[in-house]
């Protein structure tokens, strides 16, 4: 770390789109994390006055669940108050609550993927042009290496479900499958993939599948196989309409040079992590 702020600071700093910072609620040295947060963004700063800023509060479970929102309050105050001396404006800063015993992770991964998306508005006004023609009640798009999810079209009645974490739920679910394919194969998680998943029940019908190169779309349809045959074949048909718009080889092109990644637990360190755009 301590090169990346000396002999490396302009290579590493230049052209930042985003930086992730995690700070572990639990750590004991609390002053030299935000001394080290400091150091980062002032970097950060010189060399990249408009970037993003994503700031995760880590192993909030480990806090008392009457103390939380105090303490997540407390933080982001002080984070905050660091960031504006260092010259960033507030809403050049986002705050998220995580831990790994819920879905608060992949909501904030999320977040960060969909902010990366160059042209995320244009997916969107596809995606929402097949949802209507396939009569879909929900359509939403997941990164396929890291299973989170890149945006949504959400349709009539299904606006109203109560399940409001179901995205960052199917997220959870398709990586654990993943690794228990690649436990099965003998191969890495990172390298498995499949053609299709089908969820068929008396009240809906779900199917997931590629879309581009590095995209899987989940299809939620009313409970009629004609029209969910129907969805299956629109979907293959429109994977040509979507090639180009592939986010991870956009991404890649413009340079990411460091994604941000949890272990194996799902656990993080107080750490930054830049990316470019």
């Amino acid at each position: 770390m301590e090169s990346y702020l000396t002999n490396q600071r302009s290579h590493v700093f230049s052209s930042v789109a985003v930086l992730i910072f995690v700070f572990d609620i639990s750590s004991k040295e609390a002053a030299p994390d935000m001394l080290s947060f400091a150091s980062t963004i002032r970097a950060l700063h010189e060399f990249s006055p408009n970037s993003k800023i994503f700031v995760l509060i880590h192993k909030m479970d480990l806090v008392p669940g009457e103390q939380r929102a105090k303490v997540f309050q407390q933080k982001t105050m002080d984070v905050r108050t660091t960031c504006e001396d260092e010259g960033f404006l507030q809403q050049q800063v986002e705050f998220w609550a995580t831990s790994i015993w819920d879905q608060s992770l992949y909501r904030a991964w999320t977040r960060v993927i969909y902010f990366l998306v160059p042209n995320a508005s244009t997916i969107e006004s596809m995606l929402d042009k097949l949802a209507q023609l396939l009569d879909a009640r929900e359509l939403i798009l997941y990164e396929r290496t890291t299973c989170l999810v890149v945006t949504h079209i959400t349709r009539g009645s299904e606006g109203r479900n109560p399940y409001t974490d179901r995205f960052e739920r199917i997220s959870s679910i398709l990586k654990t499958h993943k690794h228990s394919m690649a436990k099965h194969t003998g191969t890495m998680a990172s390298e498995v993939s499949f053609a299709e998943m089908q969820i068929k029940t008396g009240r809906f019908m779900v199917f997931i599948t590629r879309l581009t190169e590095n995209t899987n779309l989940a299809v939620v349809m009313p409970s009629d196989e004609a029209a969910f045959n129907a969805a299956r074949v629109n979907v293959q048909l429109a994977r040509r309409e979507f090639a180009y718009l592939d986010i991870v080889e956009k991404k890649g092109k413009e340079g990411a040079r460091d994604e941000p990644k949890a272990n194996e637990d799902g656990d993080v360190s107080s750490q930054g992590v830049v990316s470019e755009r």
